[in-house]
């Protein structure tokens, strides 16, 4: 039988294949996609078609109780096939948006699926075999059922993932202080010492990233300190709080840290000696609970579902399609209920674990994750074992051997997202250093509110680093690295987004990437050199001595300072000339070299007092040699 005009039965191998497009998409997964007109569906729904009628069904509930476009005025759209994936269904409401840069909230993306072990996915499959199973996503999270369904994703990493198992730290060390988070009268915690406390047995904790924002957070202080050890009452806590310590209750896990409790904030030695211990703290704790989709410690992490990154909003939920109406009855059409269910698309949550654009802020979701967004979180991200992230529209976790979320669609995704990097075992000396400048790449693109803060935040990847490197680690920089590490530049990307600048901050090494406010939305470190595999360092260049303490665990580290670094190589000289008569600021200048150069850096040359602009330097890191 010739299969249906509109559709091509769905079967991308089909006669007329050649009207399949298709390409690779950013988590490397091949998508097939196939034009149509809404006349086109129409008449073919006329005509009998059984697959355009179930679709069509399905964009008719969509339309009517979500309202994300309107069925009745003509549109264009595409059937999109991914293997061993549901069908989606693009829906464009201009002729226009079809191009790759059109806005997200032009397009709509639908899917249509039926559910997994319902005895009835044979006639899911319908004509092309796509109505394939996927999970529901309820519109409300309770903790029953997240607990469930966590509890059998850790269940399938600690006996599935040898990766998993590997990564784990064998030196127990624990946090300083712990919530003790075990259920007692009143529903009060307790904040007690956890490391070298014999009387406490401590087999697992759980950690918190959150956003602190602009709310007042509930703080641990010198003042208080007593006062938590004795209880902290459950109306005390904000709901962010309040939905970690029930989380991690119901999974079975009695110790919780979070930052704001766990630490003294006023105290300044309690504060530096544990924030150099971030990658102990979270590299061995059992699940990191994410708040991910909060803004502040009230947003809280079970919440009702939604799609905020389309227009309009809209809630996260499914709509059985009738598809007794669209089948010639017979005696073996007993079953009354309904088999595939349709519902708005969660591809576009997805591409934040999966692809490389993990932090991305041109993301469609990039205003819905602000935890994903602060460098403090990135930090907690890479170090954590476990990541379970209440992402607004599902629950999703990452470890470090795979990707799960509550729909199913990460479940096949091979993840190529960077916030596995610290797992260095297989990685030789070489990778390693070229692994952190990418590190320092994406970390250079997210938050801190305190500028002070943008190398402490970094420390506990650093200790990683250091513990295979064995190198002197120079604010941010690899001793072993220092000619690519130092060769930084920074993205010239603007969204418009933003009026804020990019500059020094005060004090900071200036020849540190470090040492840059980049408040230009969507800018960035770069590592020219390491993207290079053709750089080679100049034989004259060496790295000669530095005043910065060797380890990354330096509780000196955390606040910055001017430090200086020396360094032997080949100079050459230039005249600096004002690019204006008129401008006495030197603001830009114009340089004059003795001689045809390449592949140089400019040194400002200072005594810390005034600049020399008189003769600047240049010099010579390496070559790159071009083929």
């Amino acid at each position: 039988m010739k299969p249906c005009s509109v559709c091509l039965g769905l079967n991308r191998l089909s006669v007329e294949d050649d009207r399949w497009q298709h390409g690779i998409k950013e988590d490397r997964t091949v998508e097939y996609s196939l034009d149509f007109e809404s006349s086109q569906l129409s008449a073919s729904v006329e005509s009998g078609c059984r697959t355009c009628s179930i679709v069509s069904s399905g964009l008719e509930l969509i339309s009517r109780n979500l309202s994300l476009f309107d069925i009745s005025r003509a549109y264009r759209g595409r059937f999109i096939l991914h293997p061993e994936f549901p069908l989606e269904v693009e829906i464009f409401n201009d002729e226009n948006d079809e191009e790759e840069d059109a806005p997200s909230s032009a397009r709509v993306r639908i899917q249509f699926y039926t559910l997994p072990g319902n005895g009835r996915e044979s006639e899911g499959k319908g004509e092309g075999g796509s109505f394939s199973a996927a999970r529901d996503v309820p519109p409300e999270l309770s903790v029953e059922r997240s607990s469930s369904i966590v509890s059998n994703w850790i269940t399938n990493c600690r006996l599935n993932h040898q990766a998993c198992a590997a990564s784990k730290s064998g030196a127990n060390e624990l946090p300083r202080r712990l919530l003790d988070v075990k259920q007692r009268e009143g529903a009060a915690v307790v904040l007690v010492e956890a490391r070298d406390n014999a009387d406490l047995h401590v087999e697992q904790y759980a950690t918190l990233s959150h956003c602190w924002g602009k709310a007042q957070v509930i703080q641990t202080t010198k003042q208080n300190l007593a006062l938590r050890m004795q209880s902290i009452e459950w109306d005390h806590l904000p709901k962010t709080f309040q939905d970690a310590i029930t989380i991690v209750q119901a999974l079975g896990i009695r110790f919780l840290w979070i930052d704001s409790l766990c630490i003294v904030q006023d105290d300044m030695l309690d504060w530096k000696q544990e924030s150099v211990r971030m990658a102990v703290i979270y590299s061995n704790s059992y699940i990191n609970i994410a708040a991910t989709g909060s803004s502040d410690s009230h947003g809280g992490c079970l919440y009702p579902r939604s799609l905020k990154h389309i227009v309009p909003a809209c809630t996260v939920k499914s709509f059985a399609i009738n598809t007794q109406q669209h089948s010639q009855p017979t005696s073996r059409d007993i079953p009354k209920t309904p088999t595939i269910y349709v519902r708005p698309s969660l591809e576009h949550a997805h591409k934040r674990y999966s692809t490389l654009q993990s932090h991305e802020s041109d993301l469609p979701d990039s205003q819905t994750v602000p935890l994903l967004s602060r460098a403090w979180a990135f930090q907690e991200r890479l170090l954590a074992p476990r990541n379970l992230h209440f992402h607004p529209s599902e629950m999703v976790m990452e470890c470090n051997s795979s990707l799960c979320c509550e729909c199913s669609g990460l479940d096949k995704v091979v993840p190529q997202t960077r916030h596995r990097s610290l797992h260095l075992e297989s990685f030789d000396r070489s990778d390693i250093l070229t692994t952190w400048l990418h590190v320092v790449e994406e970390y250079s693109k997210l938050h801190v509110t305190r500028e002070s803060d943008r190398l402490p935040a970094l420390t506990g990847v650093a200790t990683i680093f250091q513990r295979k490197l064995g190198c002197g680690y120079l604010a941010g920089i690899w001793q072993d690295d220092i000619a690519r590490g130092i060769l930084w530049d920074v993205t010239r990307y603007e969204s418009g987004r933003s009026k804020r600048s990019i500059r020094r901050h005060d004090p900071a090494s200036t020849w540190s990437w470090a040492s840059l406010i980049l408040g230009v939305e969507g800018s960035s470190i770069i590592f020219p050199a390491g993207h290079d595999d053709t750089f080679q360092v100049d034989d004259r260049f060496s790295f000669l001595d530095t005043d910065i303490p060797f380890a990354t665990t330096d509780s000196s580290l955390v606040m910055p300072t001017m430090e200086s670094i020396s360094l032997s190589g080949v100079f050459v000289a230039a005249t600096a000339h004002p690019y204006s008569l008129d401008d006495l600021t030197w603001k830009d200048v114009v340089l004059v070299f003795e001689q045809d150069i390449e592949d140089i850096v400019l040194i400002t040359v200072t005594d810390k007092h005034r600049f020399h602009l008189e003769v600047p330097k240049c010099l010579r890191f390496g070559n790159w040699h071009y083929s």
